[in-house]
């Protein structure tokens, strides 16, 4: 009788989950060099871009780390990645969505076509975090393409 219980309860829970997020450690994060194809399985949610991002300074309990990323839209010929700048300069948001707020502010500077540094990424606390790649318009998000990760 209890195992059925189990059953059920985790059959719901399936059932009403919200969202497909891309849970990842810290250790493992989706990673792009030169010599790699790039990674497009985190889309944007409008524009159907997508981002690869790796870590370039892992954060600490008491340090930021910085992360770099790259936004591609699909060629639609052959259905490789293009590395693209959106219309809007990208945002870095760091959320704790259990929890129901964010981190401190990220700073996001340009290095190349489609390239991009987010510095000051720190998690004040342990647990689940999204990284949200965001472009806004006067402000207003736009368009997003989300990682959740535990830290």
């Amino acid at each position: 009788m209890f195992g059925n219980s189990i059953a059920v309860l985790s059959l719901i829970f399936s059932m009403t989950a919200c969202a497909q997020p891309h849970y990842e450690t810290i250790q493992s994060q989706s990673q792009t060099n030169g010599s790699e194809i790039a990674d497009c399985s985190i889309r944007f949610i409008h524009s159907q871009n997508c981002v690869s991002w790796r870590w370039e300074k892992l954060p600490t309990e008491s340090a930021p780390g910085a992360l770099s990323f790259k936004i591609y839209r699909i060629n639609a010929f052959d259905q490789s990645a293009v590395e693209v700048d959106p219309l809007s300069p990208p945002f870095v948001t760091l959320w704790m969505p259990d929890m129901g707020h964010g981190s401190s502010p990220t700073h996001v500077s340009r290095m190349d076509i489609g390239t991009y540094l987010a510095e000051n990424v720190f998690f004040v606390m342990p647990g689940q975090w999204e990284i949200r790649f965001q472009l806004k318009d006067q402000g207003v998000v736009n368009d997003e393409a989300i990682v959740a990760i535990t830290f």
